[in-house]
């Protein structure tokens, strides 16, 4: 991936109340390998890699809000949590059309060093998500193979009405349960509770080749299944919390 279309899901990254843990668990589990941004504003950011490809991140939370909170409060103060970015050429645009389609601005746009620009949104169904206008960082370099993010999801209790929110602001077409861009799927829709989350929320899935190894190595690691493998339309998949609370699911 080289460049992404307005409103095509383009990043991904982990809020974690333990960098260096979520680092552990996440290289064991996809074999990614991680660094650190050495820039001091970058906050200890730390970007994984496949076969040397940018794939994802993970960070400290910066924020925490109900919609951060998909999997309930956690034991042990603020859960991990994915957030998906959407790429758009005007973060501040988006924002008034979020604005005016009934979302919630939970971060005003910013500047991420030369990096891009980003914002935090949530959805009338109180889903988050965020947005990136790429300067130097298009976002994710691979993407829809095993070892990188295979899809995304909503999961709502209202596809109606976040249909036409998401139609107004990232000019996603809701069809047949997927979301398409300029006639491209580039997501799904989940009925709220099939995988165990008790709110809305924007999903991850990762790419494997072996989703019943990938399910015996996330246990090794500490984590935990939320659903076991099972056949699906698109493969055999599982659904997966991380250490520290972040869902997940595996696909191959």
């Amino acid at each position: 991936m080289s460049t992404y279309v307005p409103g095509s899901p383009s990043w991904f990254d982990l809020g974690s109340p333990d960098v260096a843990a979520s680092v552990t668990f996440y290289t064991g589990l996809f074999g990614w390998t991680a660094n650190e941004v050495s820039e001091p504003e970058a906050g200890g950011y730390t970007t994984f890699h496949h076969d040397g490809r940018l794939v994802a991140a993970v960070a400290y939370h910066q924020i925490d809000t109900p919609y951060h909170r998909p999997y309930g409060d956690g034991e042990h103060g603020m859960p991990a949590i994915w957030t998906v970015y959407f790429t758009t050429d005007d973060a501040d645009a988006l924002t008034e059309r979020v604005k005016a389609a009934g979302g919630e601005i939970i971060m005003m746009p910013m500047d991420v060093m030369d990096l891009g620009r980003m914002a935090v949104f949530a959805d009338p169904a109180q889903a988050a998500f965020a947005v990136w206008q790429p300067l130097r960082m298009q976002g994710a370099e691979e993407m829809g193979v095993p070892g990188s993010v295979r899809r995304v999801d909503l999961v709502t209790a209202d596809a109606g009405r976040t249909a036409a929110f998401y139609r107004d602001t990232l000019g996603l077409a809701a069809v047949s349960g997927e979301w398409q861009v300029a006639g491209r799927t580039v997501g799904g829709t989940w009925e709220l509770g099939v995988t165990g989350a008790v709110r809305p929320h924007w999903a991850v899935t990762f790419g494997v080749g072996d989703v019943e190894a990938t399910v015996r190595r996330a246990v090794e690691l500490g984590g935990r299944v939320e659903n076991p493998p099972a056949v699906t339309p698109l493969g055999v998949r599982a659904d997966l919390v991380d250490p520290h609370g972040a869902g997940f699911s595996v696909l191959s």
